[in-house]
């Protein structure tokens, strides 16, 4: 099968395409739920127990926040670039452009969705295991 077969089958398998934007759409949401939960408990317990914690404990703790909105800036990108990359790609097909000529159209959009997904878990990762790093210190 040659590249513009790939491509053809590509564009036109419409079923897997929209299972995978589901399941991308959905990991995501998962992360930034996640992200902006971790936020929202951490700077509530900072209020609540804003005079029993020392200072190095609330700079982790402002970092942990920190990197946690890193990751939701990563959601934001992400979602901003797949919803263009969609537009785009729709205005494409509706024109009679080849496939190749989608794809190299598209191709900056589709890697920037990509590596903002990525960067979103990885930065979220680190941002969950920092934040139950100290919550844990401080319970033991």
């Amino acid at each position: 099968m040659n590249k513009k077969e790939q491509l053809e089958e590509f564009y036109n398998y419409k079923y897997w395409r929209e299972i995978q934007r589901n399941q991308l759409n959905t990991s995501s949401n998962i992360i930034f739920t996640f992200s902006a939960t971790i936020i929202g408990f951490t700077i509530n317990y900072l209020l609540k127990k804003d005079t029993s914690i020392c200072e190095s404990t609330k700079f982790l703790f402002v970092i942990s926040i920190i990197i946690l909105l890193i990751s939701i800036l990563f959601y934001l990108i992400f979602n901003i670039s797949r919803l263009t990359d969609y537009t785009k790609t729709a205005r494409y097909l509706s024109t009679n452009m080849s496939f190749e000529e989608i794809g190299t159209k598209t191709w900056l959009l589709g890697r920037i969705t990509w590596y903002s997904f990525f960067l979103q878990i990885g930065i979220a990762f680190f941002g969950f295991l920092f934040s139950v790093i100290i919550f844990t210190s401080i319970i033991l």
